[in-house]
C-alpha cells in the first residue's frame, strides 16, 4: 500500500513539474520525568520521520526508540490534507503503528480539523478510528500564539479500551521556537489511567529537504 502510495506521489509530482513535490524531515529528543508514576526516574525518547508530499497528498514514515525496548516503534501512513477558503484546514489518512518488541499492531484511520478563532487562538479536532479492534477516540486542543516565539496549547481526549471503560487524557505546555525550525516543549501531562501526572521536555528539528 504505501510503496503504490509514494509511487502516486512521485506520478503526481512528474505531471505537475517537479516543484510540486516536497520531502520533509525532522527529529525529536523527548524526556519524560516519573512517566511510570512517582519515583520511577526518567525515560528517554529519540524520533525521527520522513514525509513525502504533493499536491496535499502525503504518504510517510515515523520511528522512535526508547528507554524500553518495548516502546519501540515504527508508524507508516499516508492522506490528504488542505486548507479551505475558510481558514478550515483538515487532514484525512490512516497510520500503521508497528511494534517491532512488542505484540499489539495495529492501524488508524484518522481526520484532523483546525480552524483560526481570531488572529492568535486556533482550535483543533483529532478523531481515530481502528477497525480491526473496533475502537476510537476523539481529541480536542487550543493553541495560543503569545508571541513570534511562544506559543501555549492544551489537549484533552478520550480514548476507548478493549473490554474497558474508556479512559481520559490532557495535557498543557508551552512551546518556544530557538529558531525557524528548532523549538522546544515544556508540558505537563495526566489522565484517568495514569499512575501519576508527570513532566516531560522535548526538543524537535523540523525541516525542508526538498521542494517547498
Amino acid at each position: 500500500m504505501f510503496r503504490i502510495a509514494l509511487a502516486a506521489l512521485a506520478l503526481t509530482a512528474g505531471s505537475a513539474g517537479a516543484q510540486d513535490l516536497s520531502l520533509y524531515g525532522g527529529g525529536e529528543l523527548e524526556f519524560a520525568f516519573d512517566e511510570d508514576g512517582p519515583d520511577t526516574g526518567t525515560n528517554s525518547y529519540l524520533s525521527a520521520y520522513l514525509e513525502l508530499e504533493s499536491r496535499g497528498f502525503y504518504a510517510g514514515i515515523w520511528g522512535q526508540v526508547a528507554d524500553d525496548a518495548l516502546a519501540d516503534e515504527v508508524d507508516l501512513y499516508l492522506g490528504y490534507r488542505t486548507t479551505l477558503a475558510s481558514r478550515i484546514g483538515y487532514d484525512i489518512g490512516y497510520i500503521r503503528y508497528l511494534y517491532p518488541n512488542d505484540v499489539g499492531d495495529y492501524g488508524e484511520l484518522t481526520l484532523g480539523l483546525e480552524a483560526p478563532a481570531g488572529d492568535k487562538l486556533s482550535l483543533s479536532l483529532d478523531l481515530a478510528y481502528d477497525p480491526e479492534n473496533k475502537l476510537g477516540n476523539a481529541y480536542v486542543g487550543a493553541a495560543f500564539a503569545a508571541s513570534d516565539k511562544l506559543e501555549l496549547s492544551a489537549n484533552y481526549g478520550i480514548y476507548e479500551v478493549a473490554e474497558a471503560p474508556s479512559e481520559t487524557e490532557w495535557d498543557i505546555g508551552a512551546t518556544w521556537a530557538l529558531t525557524d525550525e528548532l523549538g522546544v516543549d515544556l508540558r505537563y501531562y495526566d489522565g484517568s489511567e495514569y499512575l501519576g501526572s508527570y513532566i516531560g521536555v522535548s526538543l524537535a528539528w523540523d525541516t525542508t529537504l526538498l521542494g517547498g
